[in-house]
């Protein structure tokens, strides 16, 4: 590992508890400004996608003079040795600046508040974290008091590949359509944005799949139902308020706090009914229209459910909990609790000999981008998965 990095996590490690997050927020703010693969000059607009694939796949950087520049300045300055054994190229993050911010904008859980920490380097990256602190005891004069000190865990990402293939025509590479390269880069962005929220929601730690928030030990948990069978929310937001609530006890109940939930959820509170009387059936929305008006639809909900939210179709619908087979999770937290770490740039391959690629006159893309995801404290967050869509 890196020798000032080494040395930064040490003076953490050392560090007094009370000063414990900031020292950690110093060595985020550090790897977050230095480049792993940092090109000065690089000038995002200028780099072609599609051009670098053509000099990919035919060697012919005849133009993609630009794009040729910026590998090789990348090869030698981050990495040292020559291309992958695959002929992969890696292209740092300044000049796909656009795609990154893309896939940014399409994440659920980054607009929700989680840290994302580029440029990562080595493996593992370890982040330490208090576990413990020290115990306060009441004495009597001339006691003797008990030692106690703060302990330390350690948070620790490594790469995982997050992998996409695109089927490009030769005729669409060969034209280097701007608009055709931007909708490509917008296909790969949000299907890497897809990728990185089930894997930070629920992401197994498995079949090299990072762990996610769903399957971290030591998570706050809340039911709708009697612990057996599923249960839909009826007229009430209890189930909000008991997510809520268990931040709250744990002391966590701060920070970049959020709901995250299938957009069914969305649809079954702004048509909930609250019964006026014993044995109504009908009832009146619990948001009037009134008020749906006035604040608009999601302004209100988030009135009526204490925190804003944000809705993925990626969370399942048909969870079976007992005799309920349609539910489905409610995620809050506070999101800047959950890290994303990302190594370097992506790096891409192009190859028309792959598969069909040379009958089908195309070329395949290969973009793997490393990353790790992981939640610094475990109770700052709480799940429903017993939640039944009615």
């Amino acid at each position: 590992m890196h020798t000032e990095l080494k040395r930064l996590l040490t003076e953490i490690k050392d560090a007094m508890p009370e000063n414990l997050n900031r020292r950690l927020e110093d060595v985020e703010s550090k790897l977050r400004t230095r480049k792993w693969a940092s090109l000065p000059g690089v000038e995002a607009e200028k780099f072609s996608f599609f051009k670098a694939i053509r000099g990919i796949q035919t060697g012919d950087w005849s133009n993609a003079g630009y794009e040729k520049e910026v590998f090789d300045s990348t090869r030698r300055k981050a990495l040292g040795t020559a291309d992958d054994v695959a002929g992969g190229y890696l292209v740092p993050a300044q000049a796909m600046g656009d795609l990154i911010e893309m896939l940014r904008a399409d994440s659920v859980v980054i607009q929700s508040g989680a840290r994302v920490i580029d440029n990562l380097y080595g493996s593992p990256v370890l982040f330490p974290k208090q576990t413990g602190g020290a115990t306060v005891y009441w004495i009597g004069d001339n006691d003797t008091i008990t030692p106690s000190q703060p302990t330390f865990g350690q948070l620790r990402l490594e790469p995982h590949k997050a992998a996409a293939l695109c089927q490009l025509s030769n005729s669409l590479l060969a034209m280097s359509n701007p608009s055709a390269e931007a909708v490509v880069r917008q296909d790969i962005a949000t299907g890497m944005a897809l990728a990185v929220d089930l894997v930070a929601l629920r992401g197994t730690g498995t079949e090299n799949e990072p762990l996610g928030i769903a399957n971290t030990p030591g998570i706050n948990t809340a039911l709708a139902g009697d612990g057996v069978n599923g249960a839909p929310l009826g007229n009430s937001l209890d189930l909000f308020e008991d997510l809520s609530y268990q931040l709250a006890a744990d002391n966590a109940l701060k920070g970049s706090l959020g709901f995250v939930f299938h957009p069914v959820v969305r649809r079954v509170l702004r048509k909930m009914k609250v019964p006026q009387w014993s044995g109504d059936t009908g009832g009146y929305p619990l948001i009037p229209a009134v008020i749906m008006a006035a604040m608009s639809g999601d302004n209100a909900l988030r009135e009526a459910i204490g925190y804003q939210f944000r809705t993925t179709t990626q969370l399942p619908v048909n969870l079976t909990k007992g005799n309920k087979s349609n539910c489905t999770e409610v995620f809050f937290g506070n999101w800047s609790e959950l890290i994303i770490g990302q190594w370097a740039g992506m790096s891409i391959l192009a190859s028309n000999q792959a598969g069909t690629a040379f009958q089908t006159d195309q070329t395949w893309i290969r973009v793997i981008l490393n990353c790790d995801i992981a939640v610094r404290h475990e109770k700052s967050f709480a799940l429903c998965n017993d939640l039944a869509i009615s």
